[in-house]
């Protein structure tokens, strides 16, 4: 990979911009906070060694670090074990101080990302227990990764110098299950089925607004909507966006809004009853901010489309297939083996995912590895496909479109795409129906 997109992959998944971040000196000198977001520059000093750079946690954090101060290395060993961790799915890092370790590991929650107050509920009970801090916190910073004595203990990892190699062996992590961690309490476990609910309107406002203030009198309580979900979209915890969007308020209402003045506090009640229904709607409907999403659920380039026209022959249901497979490993690319659920599989193909993976074996795209019990493991796979730079993907504001349709009418004219099909081998009449079908809003 170039260093672009080695940068590019630190920062999805670890760096929080917003609202303020941390910087230290090495040595025995205090954190200081810069009450302002985090530019490229800290992030590359920290990175090049230079000093200590410390970020908040994000809505859908990604990752989890167990922080521990004063303990044997024999002590963080046993830990590490007891949360069944291991060099599969998780590094083992020296912290500044002596006898201080970090533990980093991709974390899941029944194959779906959970939001950092999910991760605190189920680790929480588990730190107390062991005398250790769970991170990322929403408002308490974490030293980012890969730094200055920032050393690589286990044995599969000692030998990586520069970040770029630890980071690449990083995202060939498995995740830790959170939902597999005993004495659990949790009280909510909701499968509702996502739709494509986000506004692209109401972000580029909100977005506007944020930098901007209230245009207009008696727009208020809408802009403070736009403001939050705005931020909601750039994966900020609600308590700093609730945060946030009030300083932003009370700073640029430009006079625009007796009440901020009249009626402080009953602002503040509002902003939190706005962020309280933004954030539990969106979460438990399975729409995720802008960066989650697209780790999550994925993205493809316009070579990818191609190739599986091309290999499908035209046939959209094969195609349909090939392309939320490809899309589901994209962001997955570069772990060893890709788990793969067969609920996923399901959804994709209705009956005949069984086949056309059999048929992708022939075909040399994938290799199946490992047992596989119905609705109890995830198939395990490696894909042979020549995956492009993730620059390349397709993005609709910020967002990778979700479905073929939406995709096919993101990056192709229905003449382009017609004219594709027949090259893969589609009859002139069967490709303009299905043209005319795909593009049909």
């Amino acid at each position: 990979m170039k260093l672009e997109e080695y940068e590019k992959l630190y920062i999805e998944n670890f760096v929080q911009r917003r609202p303020r971040y941390a910087v230290k000196q090495p040595g025995k000198k205090p954190w200081k906070t810069k009450k302002k977001p985090l530019s490229d520059r800290p992030i590359k000093a920290h990175l090049n060694g230079q000093y200590y750079v410390g970020v908040l946690g994000k809505w859908y954090p990604g990752f989890a670090v167990l922080d521990i101060d004063g303990k044997e290395r024999e002590n963080a060993e046993e830990i590490r074990e007891k949360l069944k961790l291991s060099t599969d799915n998780s590094m083992l890092n020296t912290s500044e101080s002596p006898n201080s370790y970090h533990i980093y590991f991709p974390v899941s929650y029944k194959d779906k990302p959970p939001t950092i107050k999910l991760l605190n509920d189920i680790l929480q009970p588990y730190a107390k227990e062991q005398g250790i801090e769970i991170y990322p916190q929403p408002n308490k910073p974490i030293r980012l990764p890969f730094g200055r004595n920032q050393k690589m203990l286990d044995f599969e990892f000692v030998h990586l110098d520069s970040w770029q190699e630890k980071l690449f062996w990083f995202t060939k992590l498995d995740p830790l299950d959170l939902s597999k961690i005993p004495n659990q309490q949790l009280s909510l476990d909701i499968n509702i089925k996502p739709d494509n609910g986000y506004k692209i309107s109401d972000y580029e406002e909100g977005k506007f607004l944020y930098e901007h203030g209230l245009i207009e009198k008696h727009s208020r309580h809408d802009s403070q909507f736009k403001v939050l979900y705005f931020l909601w979209r750039h994966n900020i915890p609600i308590q700093n966006s609730i945060e946030m969007t009030w300083y932003w308020i009370r700073d640029k209402h430009n006079n625009n809004s007796e009440q901020i003045l009249t009626n402080p506090r009953q602002v503040k009640k509002e902003i939190i009853r706005q962020a309280n229904w933004i954030y539990a709607n969106y979460d438990l409907s399975g729409i995720y901010p802008d960066e989650i999403h697209n780790i999550y659920k994925g993205y493809l380039t316009k070579s990818d489309i191609e190739r599986i026209i091309h290999i499908s022959k035209a046939g959209l249901p094969k195609s349909k297939f090939l392309f939320n497979l490809i899309k589901y490993c994209y962001p997955r690319r570069h772990r060893g083996f890709i788990r793969i659920h067969s609920n996923f599989l399901r959804e994709w193909s209705f009956r005949n995912y069984q086949m056309y993976i059999e048929e992708l074996q022939e075909f040399g795209i994938i290799k199946r590895y490992g047992s596989y019990k119905v609705d109890s493991y995830s198939k395990s796979i490696s894909i042979n496909w020549n995956f492009r730079d993730t620059s390349l993907a397709i993005i609709t504001d910020n967002r990778a479109p979700e479905t073929f349709e939406e995709t096919i009418r993101a990056s192709y004219k229905p003449e382009e795409f017609r004219e594709l099909l027949i090259k893969a081998g589609s009859e002139y009449k069967r490709a303009v129906v299905t043209t005319g079908r795909l593009f049909k809003r």
